[in-house]
C-alpha cells in the first residue's frame, strides 16, 4: 500500500487526468494482464466524456449554433481551463459564459457567450427553490388602507437578464430547428421563471415592467411604483396601471406569498 498522503495521490490523479503527468501510475496497484497506463486511460476517457456530456445536454442549443468542430474545441478547452470542483455537476458549466466572452475564438462572437449565459438561466429557473406563490384571493382580499405600503416578493425562479444581442431570438430558432439571422446587435432584457405547472418559461420585458420589477427587488413599496408609473404616462390612475402588472405576475407565477406590510 503506497505511503503517499491521500491528498497527494488526487492531485497526481488530477494531473494524469489534465495534464497526462504519469506520476500516478507508480502508485495503481497492477491487477491482471492489463497495464497500470491502459487502465488509467480508461478512466481519463471516461472522466473527460462524462464532463462533455454534462456540457452537451445543458447546452445543446448552444452546440448546434457552434457545430460539432467548435464544440468539440469549447469543451476541450473549458475542461482543461475549469476543471471540475463540485460533488455534483449541475454547477460544472457555470463558468461556461465566461470563457466563452474570455478565449480565443470564442471572444470573437460574444453572441456565444451570451447562448450559454441564457442557457444557465434556464436552468437556474428550473431548479430554483420552490415557495407558495400569490393567488388571486390573496391579492382580493388586501385591504384598501394596506396598498400603499405593500411590498412583494418574485419567486425565487425568477430571473431577470440583459443581453446586447439577438441571442435569444438565434436561440428560438434553433429550438425550432430553423437557422439563425446572423449575429446583430440588439439590445433587450429578458425575464425567465418556472411556471405553476413547472415549466421554464421565459419573454421580453419592457422598460416599464423591468424598472417596477427593480423595484420590488429593491424592496419599494406599491405607492413608490406608482409614482415611478407616473413617469412614463400622463395618467393619473397609476395605481390601475400597476394592479394590472401585479395581476400578470400573479397570473403567470411571478409574486410569491406572503405580501408583507412595511
Amino acid at each position: 500500500m503506497s505511503n503517499i498522503p491521500l491528498k497527494e495521490l488526487q492531485n497526481n490523479m488530477m494531473n494524469y487526468l489534465l495534464n497526462d503527468d504519469n506520476r500516478i501510475c507508480a502508485d495503481i496497484v497492477r491487477q491482471g494482464k492489463v497495464s497500470n497506463k491502459t487502465r488509467l486511460n480508461i478512466y481519463k476517457n471516461a472522466y473527460s466524456a462524462r464532463l462533455k456530456e454534462v456540457i452537451d445536454n445543458d447546452h445543446q442549443i448552444l452546440g448546434f449554433y457552434l457545430g460539432d468542430e467548435l464544440f468539440e474545441q469549447m469543451v476541450s478547452g473549458y475542461i482543461q481551463n475549469h476543471p471540475s470542483s463540485y460533488r455534483s455537476l449541475r454547477h460544472f458549466a457555470d463558468q461556461l459564459p465566461n470563457f466563452l466572452a474570455t478565449q480565443l475564438p470564442f471572444k470573437q462572437h460574444p453572441i456565444l457567450s451570451e447562448l450559454a449565459h441564457f442557457e444557465r438561466l434556464l436552468l437556474v429557473a428550473f431548479d430554483a427553490a420552490d415557495a407558495t406563490r400569490m393567488t388571486f384571493d390573496t391579492l382580493h382580499s388586501i385591504a384598501p388602507q394596506d396598498w400603499p405600503e405593500l411590498m412583494f416578493k418574485f419567486h425565487p425562479s425568477v430571473q431577470i437578464a440583459h443581453f446586447s444581442w439577438n441571442s435569444i431570438e438565434s436561440w428560438q430558432a434553433l429550438k425550432q430547428e430553423h437557422s439563425p439571422k446572423a449575429a446583430t446587435p440588439q439590445q433587450s432584457t429578458w425575464l425567465l421563471w418556472r411556471n405553476n405547472e413547472r415549466l421554464t418559461e421565459f419573454r421580453s420585458l419592457s422598460e416599464e415592467e423591468f424598472t417596477l420589477m427593480s423595484m420590488i427587488l429593491s424592496g419599494k413599496n406599491f405607492s413608490m411604483m406608482c409614482d415611478q408609473l407616473l413617469t412614463y404616462s400622463s395618467n393619473n390612475d397609476a395605481s390601475e396601471l400597476a394592479l394590472h402588472y401585479l395581476s400578470t405576475w400573479v397570473e403567470q407565477g411571478l409574486l410569491r406569498e406572503p405580501v408583507t406590510l412595511k
